[in-house]
């Protein structure tokens, strides 16, 4: 019994160590559990950080409220992104909007500085107020972090706390002056606020002045304080003094450096000879401000005095990428944006992507690589490189001029929403050119704006524009045929510096003798008419210009109604082929009608030209026959993928456009590859035009081809990667056949002897891809 006691003692002693032990191992692991949990959601949530930005702009000017729509737009496309890229951080805004004044500025900072713990802030957006509100954190708030749009005031060079997205003051002064300079101006009266920016400008031109000795007076200045000036009759104070010094010079100019209230001035200037028979000059693309636009009196004021101003731009000021995100600005606004709005769109995306690269949200360590790092691609205003004293070292100034009333509108016709470029872009570069050089980033320091050179500010380039005499638009209009009746004329293009759409439509009798259209970001124009077949419509669409010497290849087409199919095609004439019958139509009136009808109403496209126009060659004979031909031959030539599609309708004309840029891209740096694409494409088209299934089998890889063809030529904001991947086939199919191609007709003339082996693989492969991808959906 004893023995027994004993075992079952043990017994018990062994199963409560070891209901002890499993107790304390399930502690620990419960332990270590929650430590390992807690890790885990403390490292995610380090991966959730948000980016967070405050806002500071006053709620008392449209230009302000653009720019803060702006910054929101940047905000959308951050979080658009996101969505994409779920392991990107977030970002989150803070409005500061204040009430137009230094003082405002200051509490809307402190109100987020404190409350919200916001560090990175756009803005403010004025000179006056940016210097207020930075002199005041780099003593009592050392850790916030500015980036200013349009501050440009040279006190801001000695705060360590900001970042200016435009150049410096003397970088305006300079331009201005040289604009000056080169109009032959002899006296300057000075009308301006009672600010840093306008104080500063004033004065630095008229340090110029003294300096160069080049019979340039700068006057005494009118000038009035902040809020002093909100209506036309307070306005009325200023003219009257602005009125007794121009009679005291009776050759001096006017120099308005003004803000809202350049709208009441002009007000108060209308009908007033005095005043409005100068020219007058300013410095915050005044010419380009809505309000003034929009005020019958202001408007007709500065049309009489042609106010003419200078706007800082960045880089890229035609980036298709610019226009088509102000073109979405304008969508919001209802309205133009100003031209300076993609400043605080970058601005917003610079604070994003700094803190992404550096992992962090520390303002200090956000502003060190800001500093460390001088130049960055980024954004819609184009490289931007910021200089030793933190504001931006180079960029583009648009020159802007309200243009003058035309009396005969009959006679000539510009198409513009109220402003135009008159002297183009002056680019302002340094001495040490070293640092235009390339792209991407760089760890070097880029040199001063001080640095800057008076030849090296006035580069200016005229602007791009075409001109439409009537004659040459009704000779389009024999294209039709002459029993084209009720044509209607409508002409699109966008405006250079608004980027807004202008539309204007005309019949045949109110078309103008003359009218002129910006080319900077293309253009189109339709005349449609009615015929006993049906309507007939003309399409003209040209690309984006900015060199007034580029060789523009725009695209017409011409779609007609098919009777026997039932359905509408397009005819594609080549740029030759227009010229051609634009010279030749008066010459053979037979040649006119068969152009007119059978080309236009043949279902069997370029063979009913071909036959219908061969008499009519042989008619004209000499020259005018010659081009008529060459026409054709340019016609038949231009039909592959891309033209078939947009000739049958599939395929949309900015979209055909960015393609054939790409194409002339391609053909000039790598022949051989456009060489060997032709030689595939020929018998695919051959086909389409044969074939509707051969239509919709290649559109499977075609249109998703153009569409990144589009993107790489900044006409979208999305690739496609099924596009991707065809084009990288067919680059290395075309450029593998363009090269054997070459060589065998070089050698033997049998290049197309590997053209149908290698366009079946070609298909299959693509086929295949396609097919894959639908699946994985």
């Amino acid at each position: 019994m004893a023995d027994y006691k004993e075992t079952r003692a043990l017994r018990f002693k062994y199963r409560s160590l070891l209901i002890g032990v499993v107790a304390s191992g399930a502690v620990l692991a419960i332990v270590i559990g929650l430590a390992v949990g807690l890790t885990i959601q403390r490292c995610n949530e380090s991966k959730e950080e948000v980016v967070r930005v405050g806002l500071l702009f006053p709620t008392d000017d449209e230009s302000a409220e653009a720019m803060k729509e702006a910054a929101m737009l940047a905000v959308d496309d951050i979080r658009a992104h996101r969505n994409k890229v779920p392991s990107a951080a977030d970002i989150q805004v803070h409005s500061g909007d204040y009430d137009g004044s230094p003082d405002g500025a200051l509490q809307a900072f402190r109100r987020l500085y404190n409350r919200q713990g916001v560090r990175l802030f756009v803005g403010p957006d004025t000179s006056s107020h940016a210097v207020h509100v930075t002199e005041w954190a780099a003593a009592n708030a050392p850790d916030a972090v500015f980036i200013s749009p349009r501050a440009t005031s040279e006190r801001l060079a000695n705060a360590t706390n900001t970042i200016r997205l435009s150049m410096s003051d003397q970088a305006l002064a300079l331009a201005l002056y040289l604009k000056l300079q080169s109009d032959k101006v002899s006296v300057v009266i000075p009308v301006h606020i009672e600010d840093s920016y306008s104080t500063d400008i004033v004065q630095r031109i008229r340090d110029l002045a003294d300096g160069m000795m080049d019979d340039i007076t700068v006057g005494a200045s009118i000038s009035y304080a902040p809020g002093t000036i909100t209506n036309k009759e307070e306005a009325r104070r200023l003219t009257e003094q602005l009125r007794d010094a121009l009679r005291d010079n009776p050759d001096a100019v006017v120099l308005l450096v003004s803000y809202s209230e350049a709208k009441y001035i002009l007000e108060a200037a209308s009908g007033d000879s005095t005043l409005l028979k100068r020219m007058w000059y300013t410095g915050d693309s005044l010419a380009l401000r809505e309000d003034i636009l929009s005020s019958d009196d202001a408007k007709q004021s500065a049309q009489t005095v042609s106010l003419y101003g200078l706007a800082y731009a960045g880089e890229g000021l035609h980036s298709k990428r610019r226009m088509r995100k102000m073109q979405e600005l304008a969508s919001r606004l209802k309205r133009s944006p100003p031209v300076f709005a993609p400043l605080a769109y970058d601005a917003v995306n610079l604070f994003y992507d700094t803190c992404q690269i550096t992992r962090t949200t520390d303002a200090q360590m956000v502003l060190a690589h800001l500093t460390r790092e001088a130049e960055w691609q980024n954004g819609l205003s184009g490289r931007l490189a910021i200089d030793s004293k933190r504001g931006r070292a180079f960029g583009d100034y648009l020159h802007s001029f309200v243009a003058p009333q035309i009396p005969d509108t009959s006679k000539v016709t510009v198409a513009m929403t109220g402003s135009w470029i008159l002297d183009g872009l002056s680019q302002v570069s340094h001495m040490d050119d070293e640092s235009r050089q390339g792209g991407g980033r760089r760890r070097r320091e880029v040199s001063s704006s001080n640095m800057m050179s008076m030849s090296a500010v006035m580069s200016p380039a005229m602007s791009s524009a075409s001109i439409f005499n009537k004659s040459d638009v009704m000779a389009l209009k024999a294209l039709a045929g002459n029993n084209c009746r009720n044509p209607k004329f409508s002409i699109t293009a966008t405006d250079p510096a608004t980027y807004m759409q202008v539309e204007h439509d005309f019949t045949e009798d109110t078309f103008p003798e003359m009218f002129i259209v910006s080319t900077a970001y293309g253009y189109s124009l339709q005349m449609n008419c009615d015929k006993p077949e049906g309507p007939v419509v003309l399409d003209v669409l040209c690309p984006p210009s900015t060199n007034p010497r580029d060789h523009m290849a725009c695209v017409q087409t011409l779609t007609y109604p098919v009777t026997d199919q039932g359905a509408r095609r397009r005819l594609l004439v080549s740029t030759g082929f227009i010229g051609a019958i634009g010279e030749c139509i008066g010459e053979s009136a037979g040649c006119a009608v068969c152009f007119g009808t059978r080309v236009l109403f043949e279902s069997s496209i370029l063979d009913s030209a071909a036959a219908c126009l061969e008499p009519c060659v042989s008619g004209i004979g000499g020259a005018c026959g010659n081009a008529i031909g060459e026409g054709i031959g340019a016609a038949v030539d231009a039909t592959i993928i891309c033209t078939e599609l947009f000739v049958q309708g599939h395929l949309d004309a900015q979209t055909y456009l960015a393609d054939a840029a790409f194409g002339r891209l391609l053909a000039a740096e790598s022949p051989h590859v456009m060489d060997g694409y032709h030689t595939l494409a020929s018998p695919i088209v051959w086909l389409m035009q044969r074939s509707e299934t051969a239509t919709s089998i290649v559109k499977t890889f075609a249109l998703p081809w153009a569409q990144h063809m589009s993107y790489l030529q900044d006409m979208a904001d999305e690739g496609d990667e099924l596009g991707a991947v065809v084009m990288e086939i067919g680059m290395a199919l075309s450029g593998a056949v363009g090269r054997v191609t070459q060589a065998t007709r070089a050698v033997m003339g049998l290049g197309d002897v590997i053209l149908i082996p290698v366009l079946i693989a070609m298909v299959t492969v693509v086929a295949c891809l396609a097919m894959r991808k639908n699946e994985m959906k």
